[in-house]
């Protein structure tokens, strides 16, 4: 797959249409997650879950910002084992699908959800293992507006219609420092300009969606090595937060891999002992 292109050009889309996924696609889908290059955690037991039916009726009050259901013909359900790192895994592993889904031709949306076993229950999956993310998809609805998921309070959401609407996003400017957290004196000297390597991977990784667009990371940079930093945030619920990182994490390997094979990431705060603001938080350290 072509990352650069697919995440640059990949939206989040809320209305589609009732036009069904084809089994040959469902397969591919399928084929491909079995195939598992795209993992943090090697070893973890998962399972994916692909309804190609329509099940929106039943996850309805089970999955959604609020019990808000994006409809979509299609689902994807992850399942996994407990894990420290189980909902950071989920985002890295089910971003990759959004891609291959994109790369499909096929159109996407994350659905948040508070309940595993309700959501398990409600689709009538029997499994051990919790579910640790959904994706709703399928064919994107035509049209000449932007849907927008409205968060005008944690309590009252609703989707809105914006013309010509862009999320707005924090640029590479403000979201990577270099030796000292703060610091961003000499920054985009340090990591080049379009086409370099490390500029590449960190702008693809400033378009990743999070949850309620609020973008709780940054990078530092420090000692050959980028750190992923976990920013404070009360908006943010703990697993998607997590899951939200795990996506950061795989655009940018996902980019920085054309250029640099076999990168691995070291999970968790022990990774790089750093002195950071009052609840920030190192999420993993790669060595460049």
């Amino acid at each position: 797959m072509n990352y650069i292109s697919l995440i640059h050009n990949r939206k989040s889309v809320r209305e589609f249409s009732d036009k069904r996924v084809s089994l040959a696609k469902v397969k591919e889908i399928n084929r491909y997650f079995t195939k598992g290059d795209k993992r943090l955690v090697p070893g973890l037991k998962l399972e994916l879950h692909i309804f190609s039916t329509d099940v929106r009726e039943a996850l309805e009050g089970a999955a959604g910002y609020n019990k808000f259901l994006v409809g979509a013909p299609a689902y994807l359900v992850l399942l996994s084992e407990e894990h420290p790192h189980a909902a950071l895994n989920a985002g890295y592993i089910m971003e990759d699908l959004v891609l291959k889904l994109a790369d499909l031709g096929l159109d996407s949306c994350w659905v948040t959800f508070d309940n595993s076993d309700a959501v398990k229950r409600v689709l009538g999956i029997n499994s051990p293992l919790d579910v640790a993310a959904i994706i709703a998809f399928g064919h994107g609805k035509k049209t000449s507006k932007e849907l927008r998921v409205n968060v005008k309070t944690m309590s009252n959401v609703d989707i809105a219609a914006k013309y010509r609407y862009m999320d707005p996003k924090r640029s590479i400017r403000e979201i990577v420092y270099l030796d000292n957290w703060e610091n961003t004196d000499g920054v985009i000297e340090h990591i080049g300009f379009y086409g370099d390597m490390l500029w590449d991977a960190l702008y693809a990784a400033s378009l990743s969606p999070s949850y309620l667009n609020r973008q709780a990371y940054g990078f530092l940079l420090h000692d050959g090595k980028v750190s992923l930093v976990k920013r404070p945030d009360s908006y943010n619920r703990e697993h998607d937060g997590e899951v939200s990182l795990g996506i950061v994490l795989l655009h940018f390997s996902a980019v920085l891999g054309s250029h640099i094979h076999r990168l691995s990431w070291a999970l968790g705060s022990d990774a790089a002992k750093l002195p950071l603001p009052e609840g920030h938080e190192v999420v993993a350290t790669l060595s460049l």
